[in-house]
């Protein structure tokens, strides 16, 4: 499988990773059958895990550290804190380092920056940021993330504040057309030798029916790897597949990709980049971009 640099990490990683979203019982895999991918995936040379802690109530969590625990020297673990205030981020990197049974991961991303207030609030005085630095002093965290679903210019502001090493964020060939962090954010966040984990690559489900091609223009941006998540051993292995025969898109398959997803750019299918994923409605942005950016550039 090709591999690319992580940014300065001084790593570098398969185009596919796992995402750990979908090893929970509620996507219909059993704890055994949660081991058994993670297990899967290794052998096959995946070893990127991504993971948090609002994961189906830490059960993500907990089925990666059945793994970890006998072979954490083979994975990069990449969890997350979604709390804003120092103190509530470190009691959640605690517990989610209990449910991994290590005592350190590779990475931890401040999650969900959908917004400059929450921005504000977790790299501001007594933040969250502040928990994850001190936690890197400590050794209980090698590198420190930032993950962003809606908006490119929240997270464009929060690499002018502070060097984090990598980011994770939405690359799906949907977010090409609305708020894209492929047009708006990672030009720069390249230029500060960031690595970039894609994420939403099948839209949250909604191009599901059309996953080759999906993975494709993921995998053909300029991101260091992407995750895509699986509840069975078969979707890990038909992505693994793909993966180490990965050929970029043409132009022009690039070009009819686009003209056929089109219609599905509603809030409907697209609810991380809504207001809030029950109303169903775009975000609202405080940029002179305007309400939305569209189009096919």
């Amino acid at each position: 499988m090709e591999k690319r640099p992580f940014g300065k990490t001084g790593v570098e990683l398969p185009i596919l990773s796992l995402g750990c979203q979908r090893l929970v019982d509620e996507e219909g895999c059993s704890q055994d059958q949660a081991a058994a991918i993670l297990e899967r995936a290794l052998k096959r040379g995946v070893w990127y895990f991504d993971t948090a802690p609002t994961y189906s109530e830490g059960e993500s969590e907990r089925r990666v550290g059945l793994v970890a625990i006998r072979h954490h020297a083979d994975m990069w673990i990449a969890t997350k804190v979604n709390e804003v205030t120092r103190d509530g981020a470190r009691r959640q990197l605690e517990a989610s380092l209990d449910r991994l049974q290590t005592d350190h991961v590779e990475e931890v991303r401040l999650h969900n920056i959908f917004s400059f207030d929450r921005l504000d609030a977790m790299t501001g005085k007594d933040g969250a940021l502040q928990a994850l630095i001190e936690a890197r002093d400590e050794g209980l965290v090698r590198f420190i993330s930032i993950s962003g679903h809606a908006d490119p210019q929240v997270l464009l502001e929060a690499i002018r504040r502070f060097p984090f090493d990598t980011a994770l964020c939405a690359v799906s060939a949907l977010d090409h057309f609305i708020y894209s962090f492929a047009e708006e954010f990672l030009p720069f966040a390249l230029q500060k030798c960031m690595g970039i984990v894609g994420m939403k690559v099948l839209g949250y489900k909604a191009l599901a029916g059309d996953w080759q091609r999906a993975l494709r223009y993921s995998m053909g941006l300029p991101v260091t790897t992407v995750i895509a998540g699986c509840s069975t051993i078969e979707q890990l292995d038909s992505d693994i597949d793909l993966a180490e025969n990965f050929v970029a898109m043409t132009s022009i398959e690039r070009l009819a990709f686009f003209r056929d997803i089109l219609p599905m750019v509603t809030p409907q299918n697209m609810p991380w980049k809504s207001r809030d994923w029950s109303r169903k409605e775009w975000i609202e942005r405080r940029e002179p971009f305007g309400l939305t950016r569209t189009g096919c550039q």
